[in-house]
């Protein structure tokens, strides 16, 4: 007796909502002036859009997160021109901690429903911001680009599709005196027989590569009849490293002089203005 086996080769679908999903996101470009004393925020905005047969389901729920861009160092974004970079991170709302920021891991990521109601179409849009820090080290001047992407995801964390944003940030050439001069405080006898000095730092932070000068609305004065000289150290001009770099305000009066005090003791002051030019 022969027996002939008969073979069943069973496939296996499973049923899959027909409902299609995608996200945008604004590239966004932003003006930063690193030497400023306060971060720069700019305001952009996603977008998730889907599509359904009037026999899928009529809600929808979502996620949207992001990745550090191309250049990622510390878990921060980075824009880069040449070789020199600025950092900068993307976040969900304020205030800017680690429960706020857009990223792309679960509690990170942006979450919505969407209600379709009777239509066969839904949309949810909303604000994010990016954020670069104050007082980074001010990079030559340019224009500093990165490229994000943006992933969306189903309410289980798994990817429907991506799209990519570009961040832009255009510095111009800055300089500002980040730390001010303090007060140049003299003691003279009349007829001393020794000059009196007197000195005070201060500090310029200017865009690297930028040259830039020093100089005093008046280099020398009378005050109580005597005349003192001020002098810049280590000189008046130098070139911006996108660091602070300290300057000293020697101040002199010369030997011998008599001065116009009438009694024991004499005070008296005069206001003098540094002005900073690039």
């Amino acid at each position: 007796m022969r027996f002939s086996a008969l073979g069943f080769l069973l496939f296996a679908e499973r049923t899959i909502a027909a409902i299609t999903c995608s996200a945008s996101v604004t590239s966004v470009t932003t003006v930063y002036d690193p030497t400023a004393a306060v971060q720069n925020v700019t305001t952009g905005s996603y977008t998730v859009t889907c599509i359904r047969l009037a026999t899928d389901p009529n809600t929808f729920s979502w996620q949207l997160g992001v990745d550090d861009g191309l250049q990622p160092a510390a878990g921060l974004n980075r824009v880069q021109s040449s070789n020199k970079r600025y950092s900068y991170d993307t976040w969900r709302l304020s205030p800017y901690n680690t429960a706020n920021k857009w990223g792309d891991t679960t509690g990170t990521r942006f979450t919505g429903t969407l209600n379709f109601g009777a239509s066969l179409t839904a949309s949810a849009s909303g604000p994010f911001d990016i954020v670069l820090a104050a007082g980074q080290t001010a990079q030559p001047a340019g224009t500093y680009t990165d490229t994000v992407t943006a992933t969306l995801r189903d309410s289980g964390g798994v990817a429907i599709n991506s799209s990519a944003f570009a961040v832009t940030v255009v510095t111009t050439n800055s300089c500002q005196i980040d730390v001010a001069p303090g007060n140049l405080d003299f003691t003279y006898t009349s007829f001393q027989v020794s000059a009196a000095s007197a000195s005070t730092t201060y500090g310029v932070r200017c865009t690297t590569g930028l040259p830039y000068t020093m100089a005093f609305d008046a280099a020398s004065g009378t005050l109580l009849g005597l005349t003192y000289n001020l002098a810049i150290s280590p000189s008046a001009s130098g070139t911006g490293t996108g660091a602070t770099q300290t300057y000293t305000i020697n101040g002199t009066i010369a030997a011998a002089q008599s001065g116009t005090c009438a009694s024991a003791l004499c005070t008296g002051s005069q206001t003098r203005t540094l002005t900073l030019s690039w």
